[in-house]
């Protein structure tokens, strides 16, 4: 096992100097690959990357269903991903809620009383946060209410700065036409009203179901679907997007032109050496955080870095066949630049995506 050890830190060893050390380059070429972006001077440990989040939890009669062959219900296995994922969440002063889509009883649309609560908004401890969890219900508790967790957002966001919403859900609802909007408008609503991304962990299982959470996954260019299955086996990703490890950004990013998302050839190298460390120790995971300078718009600039995350994402998985499940994406726009953008130099260093690894909890 010490001999195992030794030769692990070896192999770690070259692959760092590998990567940081690419062939020679023409001059032309050698001045952008030189700059070491990750060396800036923000404060090295975890960076919050949002201002608030909720998570809304799924309690409904349609998730008390087996999970695979856990011997969990649906509606448990949420839970133990809530509580695997907050094991490991530093606090980083955000505002944060904890509530389910219904509060059993009656409720009155436009009353905040609707929610229980089992973490009210306020700032964020872990401790508390996990004993929260602990008392989320493992029995159904109603019919599915996807709409009704969407109505009552409405009466706790407009909060200062951005606000992360995860939304447990099998794209199920029990929506009133006449008294309740569906719930994809009202997802459109809050994300034309608020400064607002969704997370929506998806377990459905028809049809109608995936496409519903899909197009609210797609109500703006910060939210996205995760699948239940992938957040079930790497509960560490679920609340990878709210913050970023700067102490664990081993290599340096890749850059890009301005308005551009494709890979420059200087980077392909580092790139391979990357896919074939991934290919090598599988319990690692990459996670690429995509950014932009501060020129153009707030939701233009969060398209472009979502698509140089993609592309990232893309080269190794076609290249070197790493999983998609083992690559995990985010993207931020403009917001936490490696160095301000006043000069030509300092923007062309925002223009980036940083690759962190992770290992499976």
């Amino acid at each position: 096992m010490q001999h195992l050890n030794k030769l692990s830190f070896v192999c770690a060893v070259a692959f760092l100097w590998l990567f940081h050390c690419p062939p020679p380059l023409a001059a032309t070429e050698l001045q952008t690959a030189s700059v070491k972006p990750n060396v800036s001077n923000q404060a090295s440990g975890p960076v919050r990357m949002t201002d608030n989040f909720f998570i809304i939890y799924d309690p409904s009669t349609t998730m008390d269903v087996p999970y695979k062959d856990t011997g969990l219900s649906r509606i448990e296995a949420q839970k133990q991903i809530l509580q695997r994922s907050n094991a490991s969440l530093p606090e980083l002063g955000w505002q944060a809620g904890l509530y389910p889509h219904w509060k059993g009883g009656l409720w009155l649309h436009g009353s905040p009383m609707a929610f229980n609560p089992y973490y009210p908004l306020h700032r964020y401890e872990n401790v508390p946060f996990g004993e929260a969890i602990n008392q989320l219900p493992t029995l159904p508790q109603a019919p599915p209410m996807l709409q009704t967790g969407l109505m009552k957002l409405e009466h706790m966001l407009g909060l200062p700065g951005r606000t992360d919403v995860f939304i447990f859900s099998d794209g199920k609802d029990s929506t009133y036409p006449e008294l309740e909007p569906p719930p994809l408008e009202q997802a459109k609503k809050l994300a034309e009203t608020f400064e607002v991304c969704f997370t929506i962990i998806s377990s459905a299982t028809d049809a109608a179901g995936k496409q519903l959470l899909h197009d609210i996954g797609s109500v703006n260019s910060c939210s996205q679907v995760m699948d239940f299955d992938t957040v079930y086996n790497n509960p560490e990703h679920l609340f990878g997007k709210l913050y970023m490890d700067t102490d664990n950004s081993q290599f340096n990013n890749i850059l890009f032109d301005f308005d551009k998302a494709e890979i420059k050839p200087l980077y392909t190298q580092p790139l391979d050496t990357l896919g074939q460390f991934l290919i090598e120790h599988p319990q690692t995971y990459v996670v690429l955080s995509g950014f932009t300078d501060n020129i153009g718009s707030e939701v233009y600039n969060i398209d472009l870095s979502q698509q140089r995350a993609q592309k990232v994402q893309q080269y190794l998985m076609r290249q070197h066949q790493v999983e998609q499940k083992r690559i995990l994406l985010y993207w931020y726009g403009d917001t936490n630049p490696a160095t301000d953008n006043e000069t030509a130099q300092g923007r062309q260093l925002n223009r980036r995506v940083t690759i962190n690894l992770r290992n499976q909890q």
